[in-house]
């Protein structure tokens, strides 16, 4: 059985949750410093966040055990690259937001989909085998990306500032929350329901 020593990924408790609102907001900033502020442009800025990103997965998946703080970087870096994914679809491929949405949890659905299909279950907490590893970031990437997209859709669609846009990322997550606790639920599809949207929207 896979433990919390021999599993390569954070062990799910409040403090995750905590972590990944922190991490995920602060990845959807630096996203932002990249493309805006250092006026790099949506397309450099995503090429510069996919390689970062690239060079501490690969890191990731040498290490031969769990490194929280390579694990929590890598989170924030997933959340960067994700916002240049949502940004670029949107406003450099010209897709809409709304479009750039869909896409992009198609392809999260298509993700998990063919994690479940090759390895026999989607996994959230316990993850040794590097075939399911792989996977777990893919879905992170994507999840970060979808939420990204997401959160600007309610933006741009609602009109909604930073307050009532968390207000609704928060019910959301009670929904997930309330549904893992009565119903049957499948705790992996609730696990990534929430990896969406546990974000601070700017």
């Amino acid at each position: 059985m896979t433990t919390e020593k021999t599993s390569k990924v954070a062990t799910i408790t409040l403090s995750f949750w905590m972590l990944k609102v922190i991490t995920t907001t602060a990845g959807d900033l630096t996203g932002d410093l990249l493309s805006i502020t250092l006026g790099l442009g949506y397309v450099l800025a995503l090429i510069v966040a996919l390689g970062v990103t690239a060079a501490l997965l690969f890191a990731q998946l040498k290490a031969k055990r769990f490194h929280p703080g390579l694990y929590w970087i890598l989170i924030l870096a997933t959340s960067a690259a994700g916002a240049e994914i949502s940004d670029s679809i949107d406003r450099a491929l010209h897709w809409g937001n709304l479009a750039g949405t869909g896409a992009l949890l198609l392809c999260l659905g298509a993700a998990l989909a063919t994690w479940r299909a090759r390895r026999g279950a989607i996994r959230c907490d316990s993850i040794e085998d590097p075939r399911d590893e792989r996977f777990y970031w893919l879905a992170a990437l994507l999840a970060n990306s979808f939420g990204s997209a997401a959160c600007d859709l309610i933006g741009d669609k609602l009109g909604v500032g930073v307050l009532a846009g968390t207000a609704i990322n928060l019910g959301i997550l009670a929904l997930l929350a309330l549904l893992h606790y009565t119903t049957r639920t499948r705790r992996e599809l609730l696990f990534w329901g929430a990896f969406v949207f546990t974000r601070i929207p700017f």
